[in-house]
């Protein structure tokens, strides 16, 4: 397995190869979320290869003080599921971008990828009002040591400034979901449980 990145051009030919439609579209969704926030020739996505199959996909941001990973969408084509080819990506990645002695890690995770970064050992502080789920520790050594990071003090090191935009995002804690969206956000807690962690953050704000 290797990992090549591609520009915009690259991405849209590789995944219009792909005939599963659900995937397309989450594919059409991060190339339209990219195109409105960020630059393709200084934040590519990272591609992983089985040989010449392309296995699975990632979008991820480097703050311009190399303070914060930010992972994006992280998505793997239909035919590739379960064969643990987004570990592998993000194994590869975190190892790459050691030399740049980056601080933390944040997340927003789609519902239906919460059950992958758990198995990581990711905890979540809420939920934005989009649906995305949050996250945010110290960076790992490796894969292995993000359980060991939501022990610590999970909000230990951040600035008051950036805490309070943290919060400001995830304090409705899905209170103005309707219909699908919060039948899929209770879903969520449900699998969740103590690992969604917004009453603590939500306590710890208050007594600021």
């Amino acid at each position: 397995m290797f990992t090549q990145k591609l520009n915009r051009q690259a991405y849209i030919d590789s995944v219009m190869e792909m005939n599963h439609l659900a995937t397309l579209r989450f594919a059409k969704e991060a190339l339209e979320w990219w195109d409105s926030y960020y630059n393709w020739e200084r934040e590519p996505c990272v591609v992983l290869y089985e040989g010449k199959e392309a296995v699975c996909y990632l979008f991820y941001h480097i703050s311009k003080n190399q303070e914060y990973l930010t992972l994006h969408n992280l998505f793997t084509p239909y035919p590739h599921r379960y064969h643990g080819y987004a570990k592998a990506i993000l194994t590869i990645v975190f190892e790459e971008l050691k030399p740049l002695a980056i601080e933390r890690v944040k997340l927003f995770a789609v519902s239906s990828s919460i059950r992958f970064y758990m198995k990581l050992g990711v905890d979540f502080w809420g939920v934005n009002s989009i649906g995305q789920y949050y996250s945010d520790f110290p960076m790992p050594k490796n894969l292995e040591d993000i359980p060991y990071q939501m022990h610590h003090p999970f909000l230990e090191g951040i600035a008051p400034n950036h805490l309070n935009a943290i919060y400001a995002k995830l304090q409705s804690n899905g209170s103005t979901f309707e219909g699908k969206a919060l039948e899929s956000f209770n879903h969520a807690k449900e699998q969740m449980q103590e690992r969604y962690r917004f009453e603590e953050f939500k306590e710890m704000m208050d007594n600021e």
